[in-house]
């Protein structure tokens, strides 16, 4: 730590991952009611309270932990050994915290952050439905509804996706309103087989005013043009956008895979191979390749996202914005890192055997965790896979989430 009290670029809070670690076992312990909620069970929200969690990304003149992003990785993925929906909510509201911290000036940072209450942001950048029209001094969504807004049963602010739209109804831009959570109506139709406890249920609003200041743009934002000049000494507020929200999607996912592991194996021993002469699957030459072959992916993972995390760190301490084909590399990297996570998990699922059916099987809910997880529209290989083949080929991107 230097004499600001910061953590340099890309250094880790070895303190936060502590806690994170220490977290793991009581996680475990409520996975039953995380399943049975369809949220984060009170217990874990005041342990992540306590331990400064929700708070990686606030910024510290507010009383936030304002550390790199390789320690947000590292914090994720440790809670993610746990419970995977408590790492994803964690990572869905710190980049939604950065997300305020970045896209918007001064006076809205102040109000956000400058009260006595923990503050916890979370978002959903893409409408089902988005009625807007422009009014003077701002915009007001007569009709919204919005999918998967994990995290939203623990927050008190809310980024929702809306057009853009000048006084005759002409979209101009995409944008992201911050609107108070007390505004939003929750619809309460999460009911998943994986990730249950994140509470991604749908929302909506109507009628709802949003003042200018609480609209920020989304396509200056992809450009790095974000109002937080007034936070320009801090690097974190600098790292690219749509690298940003894409990379920290996979940070639970890298928990889920070591959970993966760590489970196959401790159940390993007291398994056998049906219809074979193996009376001990961990003696079996197909279980040796079936755990080669699926650690392998999910370290080559791991290495993948560590690599790109430490480079969205050190290019924002540099004050330059990440190039267009460099985001994206993330984006596509990001879908290989997914790809590559499924595959080992679902390898050691078809290990597993018919036990696998019985959702009593602790490696079934990790499967099921790892299966939704790798659906997010934002990590899809076959969508960042072909964005990238289209720029490489000379053509012009298929969207603007670069």
């Amino acid at each position: 730590m230097n004499a600001s009290g910061a953590f340099p670029t890309g250094r880790v809070d070895e303190d936060l991952v502590a806690s994170a670690a220490a977290m793991v076992p009581r996680l475990k312990q409520r996975a039953s009611a995380v399943d049975e909620l369809a949220r984060l069970p009170q217990d874990t929200i005041d342990d992540l309270n306590a331990a400064g969690l929700f708070e990686i990304t606030t910024p510290r003149r507010y009383g936030g932990k304002q550390a790199s992003l390789r320690t947000c990785l590292e914090v994720v993925a440790e809670l993610g050994r746990g419970d995977a929906s408590t790492a994803w909510v964690v990572a869905l509201t710190n980049v939604g915290t950065w997300g305020v911290a970045s896209f918007f000036d001064q006076g809205v940072v102040d109000e956000v952050f400058g009260g006595s209450k923990r503050v916890r942001v979370v978002g959903v950048l893409s409408p089902r439905k988005a009625v807007v029209k422009k009014l003077e001094g701002g915009f007001i969504i007569e009709e919204g509804v919005w999918g998967f807004n994990s995290g939203i049963y623990h927050a008190n602010w809310d980024l929702l996706g809306i057009p853009i739209v000048d006084v005759n109804g002409k979209i101009i831009d995409q944008g992201v309103a911050l609107v108070r959570a007390s505004d939003v109506l929750t619809l309460d139709d999460w009911n998943v087989m994986g990730l249950r406890g994140t509470g991604s249920t749908s929302v909506s609003v109507s009628n709802l005013f949003i003042p200018n200041a609480y609209v920020a743009s989304m396509s200056q934002a992809i450009e790095g043009r974000y109002a937080s000049r007034h936070a320009s000494p801090d690097s974190l507020y600098r790292i690219a956008c749509v690298p940003m929200l894409s990379i920290i999607l996979l940070f639970p996912a890298l928990g889920i895979a070591r959970n993966a592991i760590d489970t196959f194996m401790e159940l390993l021993p007291h398994r056998g191979i049906q219809y074979t002469w193996h009376a001990k699957q961990s003696e079996a030459a197909v279980t040796h390749l079936q755990i080669g072959e699926a650690s392998a992916k999910l370290d080559a993972a791991r290495t993948i996202i560590e690599k790109h995390v430490d480079v969205l760190d050190a290019n924002a301490a540099s004050g330059q914005y990440m190039a267009y084909f460099d985001r994206a590399k993330v984006r596509r990297d990001v879908g290989l890192a997914e790809k590559l996570i499924w595959e080992g998990i679902d390898l050691l699922a078809t290990a597993s055997g018919g036990s696998l059916a019985s959702l009593g099987n602790p490696f079934t809910r990790i499967w099921h965790d790892a299966r939704v997880a790798s659906l997010h529209g934002m990590v899809t290989p076959t969508t960042t896979f072909e964005t990238f083949g289209r720029l490489a080929c000379g053509q012009i991107a298929d969207t603007q989430l670069i």
